[in-house]
């Protein structure tokens, strides 16, 4: 009777239990299927996007798929580089993951194995027949394998920000120097200011710049009033703040007047000579806006806290730069409070951020980003059932990623939408998000 009992309650148990892990179960499912589907709106795909939505047209189509998209990945995974090779590779497999693409598999070869050269690396990927090629890194190896990548008509989109090493078939990823000047300089035009200095590095960079700024203020009937190129490896600032406030000049057109006004024995003259006697130079700035185009943080703080000593008042010069401003160094320097820079919006990426850290309990180097999106760009093509080729690579809509709205063009250039910052009490502030579309 005592065992007829105890199985009596053991069946009891297990059936209350099956019921409660069943409620369990029901409520868990729905979230472990709440997914990352590709969705496209207004012709721009959108690389991740949830939705608790099921599309049975793409669920079927998506089974149709069975075509295998191999991607090569040429990263520094040794050498004094390999942190960064390592956070681009753990991007990729994270975004990998997050897509639930089967049909994609990664190949990945390091750039810098002193055993063979990137060129050896790269023919690796070819025979293993990649349908595209993500990197490498530096420019040194991409101009390398370039030529041969032409020859052999194969795509690589690479993770830098190097306008001069594009073609039709080698594109570049990074936030590259020609989008930030273009966004930051129609920005200032919009805001009524029209006369320009500009400083810049004597190097590739800083002609490149150069020629691009000259461009845009000749289209918009604009006066680049003062252009320095300095020295980037010996650099003096002090002559370079001279120069472009004209220093010198209105330095001696000072001297010259107090001179003339000593001689005069007006009332007005003497009331005037005392007020100039405590001025350093005469004369206005010929610029109203003052763009520091630097590559170094350390020699924009430099920089920066030497002009107002020179005249060039941020009170009254409306100071503009790139993205290197959005660091805490340069929230520190006092001239370059209320100055304004361009930057991809910051929600994206911060999530991204969370995600990789999370996983990996690491942050981020800061290009692991464009890997990520990279490869969910690639496997929402694949998951459209869309060729990996230069055509949809190429959408003029162009796609949206954690670095927010990007789109390649045919000459192998890139073009992001940018938001306005500026620095504020210490703080970045957006005050001009970026587009959601490209006009």
């Amino acid at each position: 009777m005592i065992a007829v009992v105890l199985i009596f309650k053991s069946i009891r148990l297990f059936f209350n239990n099956f019921f409660n892990y069943s409620i369990i179960l029901l409520l868990v499912i729905p979230f472990l299927f709440y997914g990352c589907e590709t969705v496209t709106y207004e012709n721009k795909t959108t690389i991740y996007q949830n939705s608790d939505k099921t599309n049975k047209s793409t669920i079927n189509k998506e089974k149709k798929i069975i075509n295998e998209v191999k991607i090569g990945l040429l990263l520094p995974l040794s050498g004094s580089n390999s942190k960064i090779g390592e956070s681009l590779l753990k991007a990729s497999r994270l975004s990998l993951n997050k897509t639930k693409n089967k049909n994609i598999k990664l190949l990945v070869k390091d750039t810098e194995n002193i055993d063979k050269n990137i060129i050896s690396s790269y023919y690796e990927l070819i025979n293993e027949d990649v349908d595209i090629i993500l990197g490498p890194l530096f420019s040194k190896n991409i101009e390398l394998i370039t030529p041969i990548a032409t020859e052999e008509n194969t795509i690589m989109i690479t993770f830098s920000n190097n306008m001069g090493i594009k073609n039709e078939n080698t594109f570049i990823s990074g936030l590259a120097p020609e989008n930030e000047i273009k966004k930051i300089f129609e920005y200032a035009i919009l805001n009524g200011k029209n006369k320009f200095a500009v400083i810049l590095p004597n190097n590739q960079y800083g002609l490149r710049s150069k020629k691009l700024i000259e461009n845009i203020l000749s289209e918009n009937q604009s006066l680049l009033s003062k252009l320095v190129l300095y020295d980037s490896k010996n650099p003096d600032f002090y002559m370079v703040a001279k120069v472009v406030a004209n220093y010198e000049q209105r330095k001696f057109d000072l001297e010259k007047k107090l001179e003339e006004l000593k001689n005069i024995e007006s009332l007005d003259s003497k009331k005037i000579y005392k007020k100039l006697k405590n001025q350093d130079t005469l004369g206005e700035l010929d610029f109203d806006s003052l763009y520091i185009g630097v590559e170094n943080v350390k020699h924009l703080s430099m920089l920066a806290s030497i002009l107002p000593y020179y005249d060039v008042d941020p009170k009254k010069v409306f100071y503009m730069g790139n993205s290197l401003w959005a660091q805490n160094i340069v929230l520190k320097e006092p001239a370059l409070e209320k100055g304004y820079f361009p930057n991809i919006d910051q929600i994206g990426i911060e999530n991204f951020e969370l995600e990789y850290q999370s996983i990996f309990i690491q942050k981020p180097h800061k290009v692991s980003s464009l890997a990520y999106d990279l490869i969910g760009l690639i496997s929402s093509l694949q998951k459209n059932s869309q060729n990996i080729d230069v055509k949809n690579i190429t959408n003029k809509n162009g796609f949206i990623g954690s670095n927010g709205l990007f789109r390649f063009k045919k000459d192998g250039s890139i073009e992001r939408s940018l938001s306005i910052f500026q620095i504020k009490n210490q703080k970045i502030i957006e005050i001009k998000k970026a587009d959601l579309n490209f006009n």
